[in-house]
């Protein structure tokens, strides 16, 4: 079985049954992990099937699947204002200011709705059908080798970014009009590039998740009441035009999203990648036993700094619970950094695959 097809048989009734072993996900590998190991990952390998560290790193490693950009549907005209302190800032659609010459970002500035209907006015819906398909036509033939897992920006963590925490906070407790016009900002860029690729390629990238931070380590960041109040609405029409062209709409979160779960399940999200920090995988399994869960591996303290016994323990008492009811894909919580060894890596993974097997 390949990479794709192992994927996406956990979405699947039937072909669930025939799968040959758990999946394992990444995030993706950070650069200065792939400096700090690509030569060693690299020495023994007589092929370079993609030419492309973010993918060959992966699949070299042994992972099936990996996140993956395509080129977006529209663009948003920089704005300049100043800010609190009379300085000339630029900002785009996050509201972030990117200082020159870094991926810096200062604190959101969309502080009014006079800002944002700036911004709104500057939105431009574009045709980037001919570099969606070129990118997509690739990415179909990694898909075999490794699965790309297609990303889209979410809705509530760019609402809180885009004004900073502070602003987000008394706007949100409020519920103003700010708050309720960035949702529906932010809803808007997703499904113009949710639009923009099916029209593009139809169904060729199957599975999308929505990148969205909702939770802290042991607790969501917002109540359950709220989100489907404030959120679900956006979510059902934005997975309702995914589910309605064949593919699949995942979420991302960090964080414990447990409280969330049947909202995100109500909002037609099938699964969640990520369970960074205090969800309890028993729990989780037992009572939400047909929602596709991806990830779990322990990246705060296992990976990084777990000795072989440790690595192995975790990853089999992950299996050992998730394994029979055939919707779990192994991987690491969040990204693969450069504190974890490559050693620690390895074993996760060779253990995953080892104790990760179907019978028939």
């Amino acid at each position: 079985m390949n990479a794709r097809d192992r994927c996406l048989a956990l979405f699947n009734d039937n072909l669930r049954k025939k799968i040959d072993r758990i999946p394992i996900h990444v995030q993706y590998i950070t650069e200065e992990f792939i400096s700090k190991y690509k030569d060693e990952i690299m020495k023994n390998s007589k092929e370079r099937i993609f030419n492309n560290n973010y993918f060959d790193i992966p699949y070299k490693l042994g992972f099936d699947s990996v996140f993956a950009l395509f080129p977006s549907s529209f663009n948003v005209k920089s704005l300049k204002l100043r800010d609190k302190n009379g300085k000339l800032v630029i900002i785009k659609e996050d509201g972030q200011a990117i200082k020159k010459k870094s991926t810096f970002y200062e604190g959101g500035f969309i502080h009014s709705i006079e800002i944002l209907d700036d911004l709104w006015s500057n939105l431009k819906s574009i045709d980037n059908s001919a570099n969606i398909e070129k990118i997509i036509t690739y990415y179909e033939k990694l898909a075999p080798f490794i699965f790309p897992v297609l990303i889209v920006d979410g809705i509530f963590d760019r609402v809180w970014r885009s004004m900073g925490m502070g602003l987000f906070s008394r706007n949100f407790r409020n519920n103003t009009e700010l708050y309720k016009k960035l949702i529906k900002f932010y809803a808007e860029l997703a499904k113009l590039n949710i639009k923009g690729l099916i029209e593009s390629t139809g169904s060729k990238g199957r599975v999308i998740t929505l990148l969205d931070d909702v939770a802290f380590k042991g607790r969501s960041m917002i109540s359950k009441d709220r989100w489907n109040q404030d959120f679900l609405p956006f979510y059902k029409e934005i997975n309702s035009i995914i589910l309605d062209s064949n593919m699949i709409p995942l979420i991302h979160t960090d964080g414990d999203p447990t409280e969330l779960i049947p909202s995100f399940q109500r909002a037609g999200f099938q699964g969640l990648q990520g369970w960074e920090g205090g969800a309890d995988p028993q729990f989780i399994n037992d009572h939400f036993s047909n929602f596709v869960v991806i990830g779990f591996g322990d990246v705060s303290h296992i990976l990084p700094y777990g000795d072989m016994q440790q690595i192995e323990n975790h990853v089999k008492n992950l299996i050992n619970i998730f394994k029979g009811n055939r919707h779990f894909i192994i991987g690491p919580s969040t990204v693969v950094f450069k504190e974890i060894p490559l050693r620690n890596l390895r074993i996760f993974l060779k253990t995953a695959k080892k104790y990760g097997k179907y019978q028939y």
